[in-house]
């Protein structure tokens, strides 16, 4: 009888250069070059300078803009991911969580992650713990242009809803992400 083989972490050197593949529904596919720091069966962590069309501002501040910096936490199987932004002095930002189609493999390889699926539906977190849902009107152009499923749709808003209650009793960004701060320039 076959035994179900067991995700092996590949044996290469970390950091190591990675690009994030990343789809806005409905087919505009963005590539975005990072360094992989740590890499499980469940989760990638990639830090990156930020190239942007526009600043984005929220509570009256810009929060991301083109030479600020991120760390980008994908995970296996889960509705978000979250990117830790600092600004170009490394001040913290704030927290980005994208709602997407979970991604059942990680990378398709060790240096290309597998297509993240966006589904419009954000969720910015300041350092304070402040919170503001972002790019609702997108998420509902979305559903009425057949983009997004119902059933996504349907998921996307009970994940977020459940990320909002976690933000509301301090549980969210978690330990893990609060603690991983920007390695020296790279």
């Amino acid at each position: 009888m076959r035994t179900k083989r067991e995700y092996r972490v590949p044996k290469t050197i970390l950091p190591r250069p990675v690009t994030v593949v990343y789809k806005r529904l409905p087919k505009d596919v963005r590539e975005f070059p990072g360094i992989l720091r740590s890499e499980s069966r469940t989760r990638l962590i990639i830090q990156m300078v930020v190239t942007v069309s526009s600043p984005r501002r929220i509570f009256g501040k810009v929060v991301v803009d083109t030479g600020f910096s991120a760390i980008w936490f994908v995970y296996r199987d889960k509705w978000y991911d979250v990117a830790k932004f600092y600004d170009r002095t490394g001040k913290l930002t704030g927290y980005y969580c994208d709602l997407l189609k979970p991604a059942k493999k990680l990378l398709i390889s060790s240096n290309k992650t597998s297509v993240l699926t966006d589904l419009f539906l954000d969720l910015w977190i300041s350092p304070s713990g402040n919170y503001t849902v972002l790019d609702e009107d997108e998420f509902q152009n979305g559903i009425t242009r057949r983009y997004i499923s119902k059933a996504s749709a349907s998921e996307a808003r009970e994940h977020l809803a459940s990320l909002i209650r976690k933000v509301e009793r301090k549980q969210f960004p978690t330990k893990t992400v609060k603690e991983i701060e920007l390695l020296p320039k790279l």
